[in-house]
C-alpha cells in the first residue's frame, strides 16, 4: 500500500498520539496497518504493550503490528509491509536526524502535527526545506501534509487563522494543509493509559472521534487525488 511518516523536526507537537489513533482508525475500517516506531521516546511501542496486554486479557479490540525499529530494519520492515498491502505509518523521531531523513525518503507522503503557536510554525520551514534537498536525491517531490494538533479549544478558529497568516507573511507553503484540526483534548492522553485509540474508548468523546476520523479521511483522499488509487 503506502508509507506514511508522521514528522517534525521537534517533540512535543503529537506526533505519537497522532499516529497511534491515525492507525486504529485505519485498522476499524478493516485496512491492514503496521506502525513504526522510529522515535527514541519509544511511546508508541510502550502503547501497543499494553494493547497487547488487554487483548489477551479479553478485551475485543482488534491486534496491531507495532515494530520499535531504526537504521536499516527501519526501512526493510517499511518495504516489506508496503508490499503485502499495509498502510505503514511511521512515526519519526523528533529530531533531525538519519532515521527521520530515512524516513521521509521512504514516504509517499509525510504528516507533519503542528500546533499554533510561532515556535512549532517555523520548524514546518526546516520540514520544507529538507524535503526539498531529499528531493533532489530521488528525483521525485515528496509532498508535506499539515495537520493543525494540539489547538487550543478555545478560540481555535483564531488560532488556526492566525497561524495561516503566519505561513503566508513567511512564506512557508506545505503541498497540504488539512481542514480538520485536532483540538488539545483529554480524551487522547486517557486513550494512550489504555492501549487503545479514542474511536475504541468508553464512554466515547465524540469530538474527539469526528476530529480523529475527519483528518485520517482527509489524509486518504490525498493519496487517492495524487496517486489514483482505491483505498
Amino acid at each position: 500500500m503506502y508509507i506514511i511518516t508522521v514528522a517534525s523536526t521537534k517533540g512535543g507537537v503529537g506526533k505519537s498520539t497522532f499516529v497511534l489513533n491515525f492507525a486504529t482508525v485505519l485498522l476499524n475500517q478493516g485496512k491492514k496497518v503496521a506502525v513504526l516506531d522510529a522515535d527514541s521516546q519509544g511511546t508508541i511501542s510502550k502503547w501497543s504493550k499494553v494493547r497487547d496486554y488487554m487483548i489477551d486479557s479479553g478485551e475485543k479490540i482488534p491486534k496491531l503490528f507495532v515494530a520499535g525499529v531504526r537504521g536499516e530494519a527501519l526501512l526493510e520492515i517499511a518495504n516489506d509491509k508496503k508490499q503485502q498491502g499495509y498502510f505503514v505509518l511511521i512515526d519519526s523521531p523528533g529530531v533531525d536526524d538519519s532515521n527521520m531523513r530515512s524516513s521521509l525518503l521512504r514516504s509517499d507522503i509525510v504528516v507533519s502535527t503542528c500546533p499554533t503557536s510561532a515556535i512549532d510554525l517555523w520548524e514546518i520551514e526546516s520540514l520544507i526545506n529538507i524535503l526539498k534537498k531529499l528531493q533532489t536525491i530521488q528525483n521525485r517531490k515528496i509532498p508535506l501534509v499539515l495537520l493543525f494538533n494540539k489547538v487550543p479549544s478555545i478560540h481555535s478558529n483564531l488560532a488556526v487563522k492566525e497561524a495561516l497568516d503566519f505561513f503566508d507573511q513567511n512564506n512557508i507553503n506545505p503541498d497540504y494543509i488539512l481542514k480538520s484540526i485536532i483540538k488539545e483534548r483529554v480524551a487522547f492522553k486517557h486513550s494512550i493509559k489504555s492501549g487503545r485509540g479514542v474511536i475504541e474508548c468508553s464512554p466515547q468523546d465524540e469530538k474527539a472521534i469526528n476530529e480523529i476520523e475527519e483528518s485520517a479521511n482527509e489524509i486518504i483522499a490525498i493519496l487517492k487525488e495524487r496517486y489514483s488509487i482505491n483505498i
